[in-house]
């Protein structure tokens, strides 16, 4: 896993939802894209993360993942799937159980773990050739499956965290783990996802108790927003020391540059990082040497995350939207297109 195998990866896992309310895309020449998939695979992206939520029916679930997963395949994509644990949004706010598993005891817990991590896998098994890598679980910080240290001046006791929680948390990623190795006896890197980077403390306790607890993955994911805190790429370079130092590969989950000032959910990933403003340019900018730098640094894969979802909160009313999956939580600055739909100058930052 060097500098020579860093991939350029997609988190686009809103498309589908796009085309059913039969929302376009254009290119830089006003050209309709009839095909997203395939824009983005000529444009130089080449996997897609793929968001696998409990359950069968409906945005993310598995009937829907497996379409994305369909329509990546056939354009060339390599797979990364993900598989949440939960039948809703799950990350470092959050991680809820499924409704029918908030009944059950731990070990029962576990058993529907086990059988719900293989009815996956079996689903995949006509893909495997094309996965890059598993992902168990989404910012799992401060837990998974419905351990969560809901209490926030709790969780700043790393020994709390690591008894109360990080404890049976390995022991969910173990069973999910034992499933696809033993059971499906796949080959496949597996990968745990953190969504704290920059806490380096809690960054370097989670690795220490994961190695304790004998979780065996190759691969930490981080999500990586900087106009959240502002980062600049040395914030990245101690992320990949902290992980070589545990002995693992360094992927990168999410991650995003805003062209503009964001507005809605994610307000506060507006501060520009130092020679990128904010502006179209800067985020095309941003990107290219985001992915100079990955390249640099060795890391493994990197996926943009949403860069269809053109949608802001001026959207809102126009259309129908998924109540589990809003659009028009104000991910529009993010995007590659313009609220318009239209491309931005990013799309040609890939390659």
């Amino acid at each position: 896993m060097g500098a020579s195998m860093t991939f350029r990866g997609i988190d686009a896992n809103y498309t589908l939802i796009m085309e059913s309310l039969n929302l376009k895309w254009w290119d830089r020449d006003g050209r309709e894209i009839k095909d997203i998939f395939s824009f983005f695979r000529l444009k130089g992206f080449e996997c897609f993360r793929v968001r696998i939520w409990v359950g069968d029916i409906g945005p993310s679930r598995l009937l829907y993942a497996s379409e994305i997963i369909r329509r990546a395949c056939e354009n060339g994509f390599r797979i990364q799937p993900t598989l949440f644990l939960s039948d809703r949004w799950a990350d470092l706010y959050k991680q809820p159980e499924p409704d029918g598993w908030a009944v059950t005891s731990f070990q029962d817990k576990l058993k529907l773990i086990k059988a719900y991590v293989s009815n996956v896998m079996d689903k995949l098994a006509p893909f495997e050739d094309k996965c890059l890598y598993y992902q168990i679980g989404n910012e799992i910080d401060y837990g998974l499956c419905g351990i969560f240290a809901n209490d926030k001046k709790r969780r700043k006791d790393l020994r709390w965290l690591r008894e109360k929680v990080w404890r049976k948390e390995a022991e969910i990623l173990k069973e999910s783990v034992k499933v696809i190795r033993e059971e499906h006896r796949s080959s496949k890197p597996i990968a745990l996802h953190l969504g704290k980077w920059w806490n380096y403390p809690l960054l370097n306790s989670f690795l220490s108790a994961m190695d304790e607890f004998k979780v065996e993955y190759e691969i930490l994911c981080v999500s990586f927003y900087p106009t959240g805190i502002g980062a600049n790429f040395d914030e990245l370079r101690k992320v990949k020391d902290i992980t070589r130092e545990h002995g693992k590969a360094l992927s990168i989950a999410e991650y995003a540059y805003p062209s503009d000032l964001m507005k809605g959910q994610f307000w506060f990933m507006s501060k520009p990082v130092e020679g990128y403003p904010l502006t179209p340019e800067g985020q095309a900018s941003w990107i290219r040497d985001f992915i100079a730098e990955c390249r640099s640094l060795g890391i493994y894969a990197s996926f943009y995350w949403s860069p269809e979802l053109y949608l802001t909160k001026d959207h809102r009313g126009r259309f129908p939207e998924p109540k589990d999956m809003p659009l028009t939580f104000g991910w529009g600055p993010m995007s590659f297109f313009d609220e318009h739909g239209r491309a931005k100058p990013c799309v040609n930052s890939l390659r």
